[in-house]
């Protein structure tokens, strides 16, 4: 497929990869891409895009942050081994049945969790966005080499706002208001 586009909210899934209490602390930038997840969780509540947040090993390091838990009514949280969430997500995805062409991808680390589902969901046909200020790693070149890497292979950019914008895609949708609100609010705590 590979539009550069996000479709409208029925044709995608926000995916949170491994936001773990325990593996925050080392990422560079940890409370920006904090912020900006739950800015994407707020925004897919209002445009009812569906959400997938999975755990690495969480039985070793721990749950999902609570700031991103408590945002979200569906609190099964897929625990994984591999690397990959490609697994999960495709089992999302059937479970959702048909109409979901695109993932929304963010969280950590993006030079290894994130950046193997991003290339799994894409050989399996998906459009794959990744959400650059949503996504982090421990250190600096590896989440630069991780972004690079993921758009050389046909993967999107884009920004958390970018990605609320375009489902929202009209200024006279009927949620145009309260993403105005997100933002600002947002725009106030970066302040």
């Amino acid at each position: 497929m590979n539009q550069n586009l996000i479709p409208p909210q029925n044709a995608s899934l926000l995916v949170l990869i491994d936001l773990q209490e325990k593996l925050l602390p080392a990422i560079l930038d940890a409370e920006k891409v904090l912020r900006s997840c739950e800015f994407l969780l707020d925004a897919a509540s209002l445009f009812d895009v569906p959400v997938l947040i999975t755990e690495q090993y969480p039985r070793g390091l721990g749950p999902t942050s609570v700031r991103l838990t408590s945002k979200c009514e569906d609190s099964a949280r897929p625990d994984k081994l591999s690397f990959s969430a490609a697994e999960l997500v495709r089992h999302r995805l059937s479970a959702a049945g048909e109409g979901i062409s695109a993932v929304v991808l963010c969280g950590i680390e993006a030079h290894i969790c994130v950046l193997q589902t991003a290339l799994e969901l894409l050989q399996d046909g998906l459009d794959v966005f990744l959400v650059t200020d949503a996504t982090g790693s421990r250190r600096k070149h590896d989440h630069q080499i991780a972004l690079a890497r993921m758009q050389q292979a046909g993967i999107v950019a884009v920004t958390a706002e970018s990605a609320a914008f375009e489902w929202c895609r009209r200024a006279d949708h009927e949620r145009f208001r309260e993403l105005s609100r997100l933002v600002r609010a947002r725009d106030a705590g970066d302040q």
